[in-house]
């Protein structure tokens, strides 16, 4: 036993990635030990990789935050058992805040926020801490520790490659929605189209809506084409707003505004295209990126709503995961996965993410 490593991915550099070999994972009760089969990309091309810019939950040796994988260890009195399929959704639980005792996103649980437990005892960090271990990794490595209350038991049915769209690419949308109550007959206009966007778009024809792409990049647009996506607006046309409000009722404008880009320049534009009472979503952010919002003009006046998560409500689960099931579903998400890579050539994978000319990257850990 004491001869096990866990292999982890790092990025001690920017454009540069190495294999690493740390301890195996220690846990106690309340934690598992999986076996990572995939870890699908999110930030961490663009952001980590080619910047080297880490947030509160990352360092070099602590990657990716999305996953499926095999329970492996457990502890007396687990929940769950060795061979168990599982999604881990992210972060830590602690049981008593208000997102955990309200089937909320464990994004949000004070466990996982650096101003109230501080920076070393959040996230990943604080989850080596409590279970006294040292293996590095988060997704992007061999095997990792997660909380039980984070995991979700994969139906046999169901293979690993579209239940790993779990997390930030089709669980973020199918989440968000559910908050907004997107259902058919609605129209959703979707802004900055990455994974995530991506992720909403099947979300919304999932609930048959009529979905709107404000895109420029021809590459995703093929793909949004692929998923069955029919109307698109370049945002850099002059009349673009014209032919949105002529895709609406009565030329209203949408029911619903989706933006994963966090950047301004789509932010302004799904504002102003939403109809009274419309809801507004911001699921993704840029770094440095400021949105100027004015409540009288951009809120109170138009009665919008404003929604905005990153991650999958606890309580939305069981739903997504029936979703995921589901023929049609399953039919895009491989359209939206357009590249699958073994960890040992991230490099690779990341400098794809970066030239934007991709869907949803997967890296295979085992291999």
């Amino acid at each position: 036993m004491g001869s096990r490593v866990n292999t982890v991915l790092t990025i001690p550099e920017p454009g540069k990635t190495v294999l690493v070999e740390k301890p195996y994972p220690n846990i106690k009760a309340g934690y598992v030990v999986i076996k990572t089969e995939i870890a699908p990309i999110c930030l961490e091309g663009t952001r980590i990789w080619a910047e080297h810019d880490f947030e509160f939950h990352d360092d070099p040796e602590h990657l990716g935050h999305e996953g499926v994988g095999t329970v492996v260890e457990v502890v007396d009195g687990s929940n769950f058992a060795v061979g168990d399929r599982v999604v881990v959704f992210q972060g830590d639980y602690c049981g008593q805040c208000h997102a955990c005792n309200n089937g909320l996103s464990p994004t949000y649980c004070d466990a996982n926020d650096p101003d109230v437990v501080g920076p070393e005892n959040a996230a990943m960090h604080g989850i080596e801490r409590r279970n006294e271990s040292a293996s590095g990794g988060f997704a992007m490595a061999t095997h990792r520790i997660a909380p039980e209350a984070n995991l979700y038991k994969i139906p046999d049915e169901l293979p690993f490659r579209y239940a790993a769209a779990a997390n930030c690419s089709f669980g973020v949308g199918f989440s968000n929605q559910e908050n907004m109550n997107v259902k058919a007959g609605d129209t959703a206009l979707v802004g900055g189209i990455g994974f995530i966007a991506m992720g909403h778009v099947i979300s919304a024809l999932y609930r048959n809506a009529k979905v709107i792409a404000l895109i420029r990049n021809p590459y995703r647009r093929q793909l949004l084409t692929d998923m069955g996506v029919v109307h698109f607006v370049n945002p850099d046309d002059p009349d673009w707003l014209a032919q949105v409000r002529a895709l609406t009722y009565r030329g209203q404008g949408v029911d619903h505004a989706i933006d994963s880009s966090g950047v301004p320049y789509y932010q302004e534009r799904l504002i102003d295209a939403t109809r009274k009472y419309g809801n507004i979503n911001f699921s993704g952010h840029t770094p440095g990126a400021r949105l100027e919002l004015h409540p009288l003009k951009h809120v109170i006046d138009p009665a919008h709503t404003l929604w905005g998560q990153h991650d999958v409500r606890a309580r939305d689960r069981e739903r997504l995961i029936r979703a995921l099931c589901d023929p049609e579903v399953q039919r895009m998400v491989d359209v939206m996965v357009t590249h699958e890579f073994p960890m040992s050539r991230a490099s690779e994978a990341f400098e794809l993410q970066v030239s934007k000319q991709c869907g949803k990257i997967y890296l295979w850990t085992q291999q």
